[in-house]
């Protein structure tokens, strides 16, 4: 039966070299799911919405927009990120290819169709209106 004594060297030199071994190690890093995940939960949010959307002036650049915080979420989530990439390079990838087709929609309705309609067309204007005032509530 062996019994082991530690003197105060043997213990203090030991406790040394446990902090050094733990403050060696990197600082773990997290995981970029979240942001993708919710960059993706925004593609499709923007894919859904954008139907209707799209054809009220102005407020059909709203699900660009939630494509843009997709793309936001999406890098922010990559950055630092050691595990759970593939996620969020999804997201990214999704929220990147919606927002440059959101965007070129939203800009193509408003300036080439619904402007010049609304501006010629007393009773679409009525009509855009009232379906603004249905979905904002207002």
């Amino acid at each position: 039966m062996s019994t082991t004594h530690l003197t105060p060297s043997t213990a203090g030199h030991r406790e040394q070299a446990a902090t050094s071994r733990n403050s060696a190690a990197p600082a773990p890093q997290g995981s970029a799911t979240g942001g993708g995940v919710l960059a993706l939960v925004l593609s499709g949010v923007a894919l859904l919405t954008a139907p209707v959307l799209l054809l009220l002036p102005s407020i059909g650049f709203a699900p660009a927009l939630a494509a843009a915080a997709g793309i936001v979420l999406a890098a922010t989530g990559l950055r630092g990120a050691t595990h759970g990439r593939g996620v969020a390079v999804t997201g990214l990838v999704v929220s990147t290819l919606l927002f440059v087709v959101l965007l070129g929609a939203a800009v193509v309705w408003n300036l080439g169709v619904a402007g010049p309609a609304i501006r010629d067309y007393a009773e679409l204007h009525e009509a855009i209106d009232r379906v603004r005032s249905i979905v904002l509530g207002a």
